[in-house]
C-alpha cells in the first residue's frame, strides 16, 4: 500500500493504492486556492504550489496570495495540515514544478532568470540564469522576454539538477545542471537533451534513464542519458486525447497522471483526472485508474 498526492487545476488529492495498483482511497485534501501545481517534501513537511487564480486568471480567494509555495504537515492519521507558512517572491510568476534539496526549494518561474533557489528558512532567494546556459542553436532572440522557453519542471538526479523547457511552438528540451553549482546560485550546464516532444512537462530520473511527458503527443518519453536517444510510450484513452502532466516513482513503477486535451480552458478545469501505471521492467503501461472529475492534473508526489 502506498499513498500519493496528486495536484490538479482545482484540487489537491490524496490517492492510496494497494500493492496491486488498485485504488483503496481517493480523498480531496484542499480546494479553493485555484490551480494546485508543484509538489515537494522534506520529512513530514510537504510543499505545494498554490496559484490562487481562476480560469480567467482572477483571484479565487480574495486576500489570499497568488503564486506561493505553501507548507503543509503530514498528520499522524494520514491527512495533511495546511499551515500559515508560505513562500513568495516578486520573482514568482506562473509557478509550475518545484524540488527540494538541502533546506532549499528550486522553483521554475515564468519570469527571467526562470529558475530560483528559495531557502525554507528566512527570505534568501537566488536566481539561476537558465537562458545563459541554453545551447546556442536552441536560443531564441527574445530570450529574456517573459516565459520565453516556459521552463516548467525541475528535479534532482544525484549531483545534477534536471530542468525541462516546454518551449512553446518548438520541440521541448532539457538541461542537466551541476547541483553543487546550483546550491551556490550558479547555473552550470553539463549536458542537454533535445527534441523530446511538444509541450512537454515533468522530468525524472529512474531505472538508468531520464523520463519526461510529451503532453502534446500524449506520450511518456524515455531519454537515454548517454546519447539522448528517445523512446516513446503512447497513452491512449477512449475518453479523449490524454494530456499527461504529473510523473512520479513507486518502486519499479512510474505513475503518470493525465487529463484530456481541450482548446476550452474552462473544460480543463472540469476534465476527468486519470492515473496510469507504467512497469519499468516490462516497459509498458499496465493499468489506468479513474480519479474522478477534478480537472487536468499537474503533479504527483509519493508520500
Amino acid at each position: 500500500m502506498r499513498s500519493f498526492l496528486v495536484s490538479t487545476f482545482k484540487r489537491l488529492l490524496k490517492v492510496t493504492l494497494s500493492s496491486d495498483g488498485d485504488i483503496l482511497e481517493r480523498r480531496v485534501l484542499r480546494e479553493g486556492q485555484g490551480v494546485y501545481f508543484g509538489l515537494a517534501q522534506a520529512g513530514r513537511r510537504v510543499f505545494v504550489v498554490e496559484r490562487n487564480l481562476d480560469i480567467n486568471k482572477r483571484p479565487m480567494t480574495l486576500g489570499a496570495p497568488e503564486n506561493v509555495i505553501r507548507a503543509y504537515v503530514k498528520s499522524p492519521r494520514g491527512g495533511m495540515i495546511r499551515t500559515p507558512v508560505c513562500y513568495g517572491s516578486s520573482a514568482f510568476d506562473d509557478l509550475h514544478q518545484i524540488t527540494y534539496d538541502q533546506q532549499n526549494l528550486f522553483v521554475t518561474s515564468a519570469r527571467h532568470p526562470f529558475l530560483l533557489k528559495r531557502s525554507i528558512w528566512g527570505k534568501s532567494i537566488q536566481g539561476l540564469d537558465l537562458e545563459a546556459v541554453v545551447p546556442a542553436h536552441l536560443q531564441r532572440p527574445d530570450a529574456k522576454r517573459k516565459d520565453t522557453y516556459h521552463f516548467n519542471s525541475v528535479s534532482v538526479d544525484k549531483e545534477s539538477l534536471l530542468v525541462l523547457s516546454h518551449n512553446w511552438d518548438r520541440p521541448s528540451f532539457a538541461l542537466r545542471l551541476s547541483l553543487p553549482a546550483a546550491r551556490r546560485g550558479k547555473a552550470v550546464r553539463t549536458a542537454w537533451y533535445e527534441g523530446i516532444g511538444t509541450c512537454c512537462h515533468d522530468i525524472l530520473a529512474a531505472g538508468g534513464a531520464i523520463w519526461s511527458l510529451d503532453s502534446g503527443g500524449s506520450a511518456l518519453v524515455r531519454i537515454d542519458p548517454a546519447n539522448g536517444a528517445l523512446k516513446r510510450f503512447v497513452l491512449k484513452s477512449q475518453a479523449g486525447d490524454p494530456f499527461p502532466r504529473g510523473l512520479g516513482r513507486w518502486d519499479n513503477m512510474l505513475l503518470v497522471s493525465y487529463g484530456f486535451n481541450s482548446d476550452d480552458r474552462a473544460a480543463r478545469m472540469e476534465s476527468g483526472s486519470m492515473l496510469a501505471l507504467f512497469d519499468l521492467t516490462q516497459q509498458r503501461f499496465t493499468k489506468h485508474l479513474d480519479l474522478g472529475a477534478h480537472g487536468n492534473t499537474c503533479a504527483i508526489l509519493a508520500l
